[in-house]
């Protein structure tokens, strides 16, 4: 019996000045078949999708929110030919980005990150909390699947 599963793409639209999320495009059925490629690879494809997802409807949304918050700093530099490519006006946007405070500050606290990771310093217990227990979860799953089959496989993981 063939899965039902869909991925569904969502669009971004960048019109004139605004952002927005389209219609989702039409319904992919599976991209790879569960018998035809291995589960890992399928579950691999479908989580850059849902990532995909995420990106699109909630990270740029924010972004093109700041834009149109800071129109003519990010708009002043963007010739009349390029105001409607996405690449073009989020590269703009960045430059400003990185000259704020906040993401200064963010920077530092990247780079005390990486030292503490490279002492062996670094207490994760808060970061993240919600993702980590997922991702704890996934992987757990993932075991056990194929622990289950190990009889039949050499490759289990």
């Amino acid at each position: 019996m063939e899965s039902k599963t869909c991925i569904v793409i969502p669009q971004n639209v960048k019109a004139g000045t605004s952002h927005t999320n389209g219609p989702p495009s039409p319904c992919l059925q599976r991209l790879m078949k569960p018998y035809e490629n291995q589960p890992s690879l399928i579950v691999a494809v479908e989580a850059l999708y849902a990532y995909q997802a995420w990106v699109a409807r909630v990270v740029m949304p924010i972004a093109f929110q700041w834009i149109e918050e800071h129109y003519k700093e990010v708009y002043k530099t963007i010739d009349e030919k390029n105001r409607d490519d996405v690449g073009v006006v989020i590269a703009a946007a960045f430059k400003l980005v990185q000259q704020t405070d906040g993401y200064k500050k963010g920077m530092k606290a990247y780079e005390e990150y990486e030292k503490a990771l490279r002492d062996g310093t670094l207490r994760t217990e808060d970061l993240n909390p919600v993702w980590t227990r997922i991702t704890e979860r996934v992987r757990k799953a993932t075991e056990e699947s194929f622990e289950a089959e190990k009889e039949f496989l050499d490759d289990t993981i």
